[in-house]
């Protein structure tokens, strides 16, 4: 019965959904002239792209990740308020796509704690596109899942050759966690020329539900952003540096939080016409240090003995990205052909800040280079619109030695039997080292799209393609069970396997767009057939398995290669039923499961859907939106996941334009302080919380906002 009351709402809400067809991003316009920000889902079928518009005033948030619930089939993971990793159809983390004013961005630590999403704040963002369905080989370069490109503000450049200034500028508080933000973007451009500079600070403490507070969920991040760009002749040059500052922030999902994430990131594009057609170049160097531990925002946890066990890690590392493309439009058909890569470097060491001599280097000295060629054709045809993409990488990695000293106390040999927990790692090095790290995967990746008009209002869109991704630096080169698993989240140690397969996918999509009398639709299917996909299993490395034993009490898994599927369908829609009246919303299902073996894929999100009806007018607008899932209970077993119930919550929206250059928004989200559990919320690992250790995070209750926004 219960399911019942829960799926009714989240049937109706599904049936009105944010997408418009084709077209522009929106904003609502003002009768004198100042502009009235309104989030507007629009999307253009041939790339497929769906596009927020970000809102100075609709909703808050400290990044855009809970933009991601928009998007038909878009979610995401939640590791802490910082730490967000995308979920795209059921695949999520370095299966997805996500490039930050056209760059990758790569995550240095070992757990994601500085995932992509966390790389920009929602403040300073511009908007967030989602390449739904098959993204093309342009956009993914690896990855199986979908394509994500978030782009910062930018001023861009101007009309005339005068100099002329431009901005705006933030501030907003949310009463749960005693969240504020405060945000700068300004500028000066002409004809020619165009500089800005931007910062925002993001700050709060623990949030709380009703019923307690969730520990270890306070964060404090700052970022500063500088971009030029030039007009030489023809061409277009743009510079940008971005240094980011975070802080103490939580991560109670994880064994430990962040004490501090220092990253720096350089960047630059030309695109300029030559001959027949247009090259572009681009490229940028990210630098990343990073400081966790388990002690400074929560209680050290307790050893297998009741003792305190004090850990920290100082992971660093570089990623350098090149790219090339060069585009000819001679009328028939447009070909663009391109070349790309990628250089990341990875260290990482954990140590005991009470006793010097403990060490465990988990990662060293880690390359994975990905260079790549592509090709990529589209066609209008009288009945047709086709693209076809053919992508070629080679993937290199390596690693270096590695080794530790758990600093315990020596103990007598027994007839050469392993019998300490140092003779075990001691061990498991050996064969780490002995073994050959250096790796190669040759990677072919196609796609093939097409659409048609069915008429006047509707229009069929199918797809098929191939997508590959090499393993993870910590799936392949991770040699002692840990938790160092790219933000997995589970709880389980792990251990790599060097010989690891790469990922390989065949994807399969239909869809049409349908659209009268102001009702706009576009449902989706899609089916995912995977071969060597990873994830783990039990372990058969039984040093590995009495080390993991002994340390924790489970035994860990194993990464390796099975065989996987996934399928599904989103829905997408918009309905004006009349004038200053909006309702849009989505609906989005996906089934994960293994073809091997009968058992679900992990972290895979429920039934869910979103709702917004809104009320606008010249100077004001009101919503109510609603989010809601339903329950969970395909889970994976080989991880022992745990089934969620279904949720619903309202939230309430206003934004009210007070003249030329002043905006003002205001609600209230959760609004009836539901006590719920989202499934991709991650299990509470911190001690003396308000949520039991092992179980799943409850969510943020009841929490009022305000913001107020100036520009110029």
């Amino acid at each position: 019965m219960k399911n019942t009351v829960l799926l009714a709402p989240l049937v109706i809400t599904s049936l009105l959904t944010p997408l418009a067809f084709a077209g522009n991003s929106e904003t609502e316009q003002i009768g004198d002239g100042s502009r009235l920000e309104i989030v507007i889902v629009t999307g253009v079928r041939m790339d497929e792209s769906l596009v927020i518009e970000t809102s100075q005033l609709a909703r808050p948030g400290v990044d855009n990740s809970d933009l991601l619930r928009l998007f038909p089939g878009g979610n995401r993971n939640a590791n802490g308020p910082l730490t967000r990793i995308s979920q795209y159809r059921g695949l999520f983390g370095a299966q997805n796509n996500v490039a930050i004013d056209g760059f990758a961005y790569s995550s240095d630590c070992p757990n994601w704690m500085d995932s992509p999403l966390s790389s920009i704040p929602q403040s300073l963002t511009g908007s967030v596109t989602l390449f739904r369905g098959l993204g093309s080989v342009d956009t993914i370069q690896e990855g199986l899942g979908g394509g994500i490109e978030i782009t910062p503000r930018k001023g861009g450049f101007s009309e005339d050759e005068a100099w002329s200034s431009y901005g705006t500028a933030e501030a907003g508080y949310a009463s749960n966690a005693s969240a504020w933000n405060a945000s700068v973007f300004a500028g000066f451009h002409n004809r020619d020329n165009w500089l800005d500079v931007a910062a925002s600070q993001d700050k709060g403490d623990d949030y709380e539900f009703d019923g307690g507070v969730v520990a270890a969920t306070e964060y404090d991040r700052a970022q500063y952003r500088v971009g030029y760009g030039r007009r030489i002749s023809a061409a277009e040059l743009n510079l940008t540096a971005v240094i980011n500052r975070t802080n103490a922030s939580g991560t109670p999902a994880l064994p430990m939080d962040i004490r501090f994430v220092d990253s720096e990131m350089y960047s630059f594009t030309l695109d300029n016409p030559v001959g027949p057609g247009e090259l572009t170049l681009g490229a940028s160097t990210l630098s990343v240090n990073h400081v966790m531990d388990n002690f400074t925002l929560r209680p050290p946890p307790l050893n297998m003995k009741g003792k305190e066990s004090f850990r920290q890690s100082a992971p660093f590392g570089d990623a350098h990205t090149a790219r090339a493309s060069y585009r000819l439009t001679p009328g028939a058909f447009d070909l663009e052909i391109g070349i790309d890569g990628k250089w990341e470097s990875h260290t990482a060491k954990i140590t005991d800040p009470t006793n010097e001599q403990f060490f465990i280097l988990n990662f060293n000295d880690i390359q994975r280079d990905r260079a790549g060629l592509y090709a990529l054709v589209t066609r209008q045809m009288e009945n047709w619109d086709l693209e076809a993409g053919v992508r070629y990488n080679r993937v290199t990695m390596n690693a270096g030695e590695v080794g530790g000293d758990l600093a315990m106390p020596m103990m007598p040999p027994m007839d050469g039997i392993l019998t300490t927990q140092q003779d075990r790692l001691d061990e498991l090095a050996a064969a780490f080292n002995a073994a050959d790290r250096r790796k190669r995967d040759h990677q072919w990746s196609a796609t093939l799209k097409a659409s048609r008009a069915l008429g006047d209002s509707t229009r069929l869109n199918v797809g098929l393609g191939r997508k590959v991704r090499s393993p993870s630096y910590q799936e392949r080169y991770l040699w002692t069970p840990l938790e160092a698993t790219s933000g997995l989240a589970d709880g389980r140690t792990y251990i790599g396997d060097i010989n690891l397969k790469p990922e390989k996918s065949i994807e399969l999509t239909a869809g049409i767009d349908w659209t009268a009398d102001g009702l706009k639709l576009a449902p989706e299917v899609f089916y995912r057939d995977i071969n060597d996909y990873i994830q783990g299993v039990p372990s058969s490395n039984e040093t590995a398995n009495q080390f993991a034993m002994m340390m924790n009490g489970k035994p860990p898994l194993q990464y390796a290669n099975v065989d996987a599927k996934m399928y599904g369908a989103d829905l997408a829609y918009e309905w004006s039923p009349a004038e200053s009246w909006l309702v849009r919303g989505n609906l989005s299902y996906v089934r994960g499961k293994r073809r091997d073996v009968r058992d679900n894929l992990y972290r895979i999100a429920p039934l869910s859907s979103f709702l917004e009806v809104m009320y606008v007018r010249e100077r004001y607008f009101l919503s109510v939106e609603s989010v809601a899932a339903a329950r969970q209970d395909q889970v994976a077993e080989y991880n022992d996941e745990q089934e969620t119930a279904g949720w619903g919550i309202l939230n309430l929206r206003a934004g009210m334009d007070l003249g030329r250059s002043f905006n003002l928004g205001l609600g209230v989200e959760n609004l009836f302080d539901k006590v719920y559990r989202d499934h991709l919320g991650g299990y509470n690992r911190v001690r003396e919380s308000d949520v039991p250790l092992g179980t799943r995070l409850y969510s943020k209750g009841r929490s009022f906002y305000i913001k107020l926004n100036a520009s110029w």
